[in-house]
């Protein structure tokens, strides 16, 4: 007579962190200690070699692809013990659950219906386990909802679920692994924009399409060779609006001042120079005076570095100046201790610089140790490089060394047009330091920026020639650098290879 099989099944839970890494830092700051969390939590159940989750439905594949294709890793994996649920009769369970709705295409609910409450149902009802997600996770949302700014940063939670591109019900027969077509952590648009600008807004910064910076190179000679992806480049702006009510809210000026504020929300305002120069000299002061709100004011400066006065009011660049130098400043003392606010404070610089007004300040004079902070900052061989704020932290530096290199190639006379002129110290630092950096650098944001700022040296009018004399002379482009990395980023290494042919 035959005994009723006692095999079991070992059930693991996979934890991961949606922010990677950015909850820790910044999460304090924005909703305040009371309500800050360590990460932004994604679970998943791991049994029977594969990984259960619920995204835009309950959907499963082996964990190495999950990881894989998300580009994420668990931050840990707990053991829940052991099932004697088969593989089919949980996976029955899943699509029971898919179709009564519970965890259907269209039941996703930030509180009650998320990626976390699947996984703890699926442990406890589904497996049948004592054991399931931990309740300080099961928290999360609410702790976020219940803070003064709750509601302002709702749509991280609702947008950074990992999900598919499309709805993917599971089958009504057979135990197969479900196929994804490139699947993907759902992206932040629309109204989670905002939001996602106050966790990282110094991230991944658009080419701004309309503002060219004042003095953007031509070649050097009239039979230099075609570089369309370099020559259509323009300033790197950070120009997201989002954060500037929370902002306010957490700096709480005074009414006069928060309605100054406010405008820099609306990209069509009219400014006066008076209201310009206000608002330079109150985040001056905030920065100076109120350390712990360094970082919102920051966000705001590198927004109001950007405004202009209306046409019919006369246009000073006394205060944009000061700012920029005041920032400067800080990074050079190392005042600013976390890797975000340097992030932003580079920000700052970089939209002063590609301003259609930029700061007094020339590549060939005077900021040196500013670009030696900047090529430090951007960095790819430092300790930790591979976390998500070391990698906006070079992100922002390059950007601030690219748009430096296209605010000061302006001029007229001979030697400036002939492309001649003695190489500065800081314009050697780009050139040779942004060289350096491409050989181990990973991201490719990055990667693109130290590309765009070496041909622009190279294609400069007043430095052309004599920066690509020397990087020939020292034989430091090589070819093989950008390959691998995206399409944009080979071509421009290609086109960088072309000026020194």
């Amino acid at each position: 007579m035959s005994t009723p099989s006692t095999t079991t099944h070992e059930v693991h839970l996979a934890i991961y962190d949606l922010s990677m890494g950015m909850a820790r830092g910044l999460s304090a700051q924005f909703l305040g200690p009371q309500h800050a969390v360590e990460i932004i939590p994604h679970t998943a159940i791991v049994a029977y070699g594969k990984e259960y989750f619920f995204g835009q439905g309950i959907e499963w594949c082996s964990p190495h692809e999950f990881r894989a294709t998300r580009g994420i890793q668990p931050i840990e994996i707990q053991p829940l013990g052991h099932t004697s649920c088969t593989e089919q009769q949980f996976e029955d369970w899943c699509r029971a659950q898919a179709a009564n709705g519970s965890f259907g295409t269209q039941s996703y609910d930030l509180i009650h219906r998320n990626c976390n409450n699947f996984s703890e149902e699926a442990a406890r009802q589904g497996l049948r386990l004592q054991k399931g997600v931990p309740q300080w996770i099961l928290e999360v949302p609410q702790k976020f909802l219940s803070s003064p700014m709750g509601m302002m940063v709702r749509p991280i939670l609702e947008q950074m679920q990992i999900s598919n591109n499309a709805p993917t019900n599971l089958p009504t027969g057979g135990a197969g692994s479900v196929r994804m077509a490139q699947p993907t952590i759902a992206p932040t648009t629309s109204s989670a924009a905002a939001a996602v600008t106050a966790v990282n807004p110094w991230a991944n910064i658009p080419a701004a399409a309309s503002t060219p910076a004042t003095g953007t190179s031509s070649p050097a000679k009239q039979t230099s060779p075609a570089t369309p992806l370099l020559d259509k480049q323009s300033a790197l702006l950070s120009t997201d609006t989002g954060v500037v009510k929370i902002c306010i809210y957490r700096l709480k000026p005074e009414q006069e001042q928060s309605e100054l504020l406010s405008k820099l929300a609306d990209t069509n305002a009219s400014w006066t120079q008076k209201d310009i120069n206000s608002v330079h000299q109150y985040l001056r002061s905030v920065i100076d005076n109120d350390t712990q709100y360094i970082s919102y004011a920051l966000m705001l400066l590198r927004l109001i570095v950007l405004r202009q006065p209306s046409s019919a009011d006369l246009s000073s660049n006394e205060e944009p100046s000061q700012s920029a130098q005041h920032v400067a400043k800080l990074l050079l003392e190392d005042k600013l201790k976390t890797l975000p606010t340097r992030s932003m404070a580079w920000c700052v610089l970089s939209n002063a610089m590609g301003s259609t007004q930029p700061p007094d300040w020339d590549v060939s004079t005077g900021t040196d140790s500013l670009i030696d902070r900047a090529l430090s900052d951007s960095d790819p061989s430092k300790d930790g490089v591979s976390s998500p704020s070391h990698v906006s932290l070079r992100q922002s530096a390059a950007a601030f060394l690219y748009n430096l290199t296209i605010c000061n190639d302006g001029g007229t006379d001979d030697a400036v047009e002939n492309g001649n002129t003695e190489l500065s110290e800081g314009v050697m630092s780009i050139l040779l330091g942004c060289l350096e950096h491409l050989h181990e650098e990973a991201d490719v944001t990055t990667c693109k920026r130290h590309y765009m700022a070496i041909g622009q040296l190279l294609k400069s009018r007043r430095f052309g020639e004599t920066a690509v004399g020397l990087v020939k002379d020292l034989g430091l482009v090589d070819e093989e650098i950008g390959k691998g990395k995206n399409k944009e980023v080979e071509g421009l290494a290609k086109e960088v290879a072309v000026l020194l042919q």
